[in-house]
């Protein structure tokens, strides 16, 4: 505002406040009130002080009166106060207005359920509610969101956030989306990565550790890495992979009755990925007594079992993983990992055992004998040292070692070494048998078992490869 509009509203605010203004001059005083917040609370401030020594002023022995001019154009105390009231007015309808703008507005609505069992959330989730910004926790069972636009699966359990009607948070777990004309822009955030739609049909699967695998359907839709800012568009279908410090593409494995496995065909090299859940892939686990479990900690499914005891060496078990390799033609391998997903298994307590060192070893090829995970027990297992229940070190090659921190037995570990390599290497065209063992021992009774994803779970991780490969050409 400029000095004239300053000073033309002290003249008109003290004109009205004195009992000296016409009507044109109370309606300018009203319009001024209603373009600036300034003037409107510098003028409740001074009619609240005027009104306030008005009201001192009376005599205590007598009621207050509220004088009345006798001059028809002298305006009486409703009319001296008219802007004032004209702007408090204009004050509550603002401040109604942001009221309800701010007010949490719906993003979505739970359109069906199925056999749900819900955790503790932030959002109610009876069908046909609408949902605002929150969290919702689906246990098990299936239940379906429905945006504006975008229709979300959820197949428990999954831990999801709503955060406005065009974006959620994935936080564990798997949906699947699919996108209707004019949706497009919907986005789907991860721990790992951002996944902005392009109107597709997609699929995401979050584990207990924040990595992400992401299944294009159909369409196409855009991915970024949070960390290292990489970015991918995935067109028609296709697959992606996102780690802590990677963003990937996946290779579709191709009919199971050839290969079951993902692979590659640019020469220039490209990751993998094998998991035990393709072609003629397998895990289980031994242990070494006769009983499978114990009687205070019953053995939880879709994991693999490991443990080390030194003083009730019964108990001890060490779990098999057979990848298969048969699809993989011949290629250079330039990186291999082994990538474990460790599970709460509730068998035992964590502070009974320490930081946990666990080795693994490779069955050597003319060891391999033919297993499945339904025959595997002590009696019967690869690389058995002939009548005792233990790996015989003639029929094995030790192919690396990694931790498992007392504090952290859930979530991705993963093995890198090069002699993980050159084993994977001598199995191409093959399968290639791996042992996962504890070297730690537990304390005497009690302690803890470690558990490790298997194909069958539902929302963890199987073990898997990944290798980085380049085909070689014949001479």
């Amino acid at each position: 505002m400029n000095i004239e509009q300053r000073e033309r509203y002290v003249f008109l605010r003290d004109a009205v406040l004195d009992r000296t203004a016409t009507q044109a001059e109370i309606d300018e005083l009203q319009t001024l009130l209603a373009s600036s917040n300034e003037f409107l609370d510098d003028y409740i401030e001074h009619a609240h002080q005027e009104s306030s020594l008005a009201w001192d002023a009376q005599p205590t022995t007598s009621k207050p009166s509220i004088p009345v001019s006798s001059a028809p154009d002298h305006p009486n105390w409703l009319w001296r106060y008219m802007p004032l009231i004209a702007a408090s007015l204009i004050f509550i309808a603002a401040v109604g207005w942001e009221w309800t703008t701010l007010q949490p507005q719906p993003v979505a609505t739970i359109l069906s359920s199925t056999n749900c069992q819900w955790g503790n959330g932030t959002l109610p989730t009876s069908v046909g509610q609408e949902l605002t910004s929150g969290r919702l926790r689906l246990i098990s069972g299936i239940a379906e969101i429905q945006f504006p636009k975008v229709t979300v699966s959820m197949e428990g359990p999954v831990d999801i956030e709503l955060i406005s009607s065009q974006r959620c948070r994935l936080h564990s777990g798997s949906i699947v989306g699919s996108v209707a004309k004019g949706g497009e822009g919907f986005v789907v955030e991860t721990p790992r990565a951002e996944i902005i739609d392009r109107g597709t049909k997609f699929g995401v699967f979050v584990d207990s550790a924040g990595d992400a695998r992401l299944d294009l359907m159909e369409g196409k839709m855009d991915v970024k890495h949070l960390t290292n800012g990489r970015q991918m568009t995935l067109d028609g279908s296709g697959r992606a992979y996102a780690s802590e410090h990677e963003l990937e593409t996946i290779s579709r494995p191709t009919n199971r009755t050839e290969t079951d496995q993902r692979r590659t065909d640019r020469s220039n090299g490209e990751f993998i990925h094998i998991s035990s859940a393709y072609g003629n892939g397998d895990e289980g686990d031994v242990t070494s007594g006769p009983r499978l479990e114990g009687n205070d900690f019953p053995r939880p499914d879709d994991a693999l079992l490991v443990k080390h005891s030194a003083e009730s060496p019964e108990w001890n078990r060490k779990a098999f993983i057979r990848f298969d390799l048969s699809g993989v033609t011949q290629s250079d391998i330039g990186e291999a990992e082994l990538r474990l997903e460790g599970i709460a298994t509730g068998m035992g307590y964590l502070s009974l055992v320490p930081d946990s060192q666990f080795k693994v070893f490779g069955i050597r090829p003319e060891h391999n004998i033919p297993w499945d995970s339904q025959d595997l027990h002590r009696e019967h297992f690869p690389g058995r040292r002939e009548n005792t229940y233990q790996l015989d070190e003639k029929k094995i090659e030790l192919l690396g070692e990694f931790t498992v921190p007392q504090s952290k037995p859930v979530g991705q570990f993963v093995l890198q070494d090069e002699r993980l390599k050159d084993f994977i290497q001598q199995a191409i065209g093959s399968t290639a048998t791996v042992v996962i063992t504890r070297v730690t021992p537990n304390a005497p009774s009690q302690s803890y078992v470690h558990g490790f994803a298997t194909r069958t779970h539902p929302t963890a991780n199987p073990p898997m490869l990944r290798l980085h490969v380049t085909p070689t050409t014949a001479d």
